[in-house]
């Protein structure tokens, strides 16, 4: 099990981050804390392995408590403050969620703890080709050939150098399946794109390379793409 705790001064957000938590069959809640100094205790006793924290908080901000912690678990920022993303990526932050927090986007952070916690089990799932059921036949996509996925209702579309294919599943679970291939990433709600066919990052575009449309970019997913990116800077 993965032991986690949650830190934030909000009751509503609390039981919005606790209810997802519930839902994720290896994560276990150690406690919940309203502020930095009572949750000090269980940290320094080394049985945390993730903290879910705001930022913004009444006694001190989430990043000066990071910094004052000598070997800290992993962190995950949710908050409702976008202005300290790129400074919490260059301290090692593991990810960064904007509120108010989604499944689809938290099972997104537990997979990068479980590929930091157990690499020798994710290194299972390191593989470059995507398996699909299209009609009667299981169709093997290479990576390199897959453009970007696009979510509508109840399925999604995968385009490909070939072709498009109609999958029933939802984004979440192909983005489950993507997690341990670096070249893919969530860049908005509908959206799973491969940047090894991005062209360029202007504004709240990806523009991909040939004649393949345009990808918007969700304005919380942008600190990830940034940081995978390496930009500098979010306009």
């Amino acid at each position: 099990m993965i032991k986690c705790i949650v830190i934030d001064n909000e009751k509503l957000a609390i039981e919005m981050i606790t209810s997802c938590i519930e839902k994720i069959h290896d994560l276990e809640i150690l406690g919940v804390f309203h502020n930095f100094l009572d949750a000090m205790p269980i940290i320094s006793s080394g049985k945390v392995d993730v903290i879910f924290c705001e930022i913004q908080m009444p006694d001190i901000n989430g990043v000066s408590f990071l910094k004052s912690i000598n070997n800290p678990p992993l962190f995950i920022f949710v908050t409702g403050d976008p202005g300290h993303a790129i400074e919490s990526f260059e301290l090692g932050v593991l990810d960064y969620i904007m509120k108010p927090l989604e499944i689809d986007r938290l099972l997104k952070s537990v997979n990068k703890v479980r590929a930091f916690l157990e690499p020798e089990k994710s290194s299972a799932f390191e593989r470059n080709f995507l398996v699909i059921r299209d009609r009667s036949a299981n169709v093997i996509i290479p990576y390199i050939e897959l453009y970007f996925i696009r979510s509508d209702k109840d399925y999604v579309k995968i385009f490909t150098v070939e072709k498009t294919y109609t999958v029933w599943k939802k984004i979440s679970e192909l983005e489950e399946t993507l997690a341990y291939a670096k070249q893919f990433l969530r860049v908005q709600k509908s959206y799973i794109v491969n940047l090894d066919h991005a062209k360029t990052v202007e504004g709240n575009l990806i523009k991909m390379k040939g004649s393949v449309e345009n990808i918007p970019i969700g304005g919380q997913y942008k600190p990830e793409l940034y940081k995978r990116l390496g930009i500098s800077g979010i306009d």
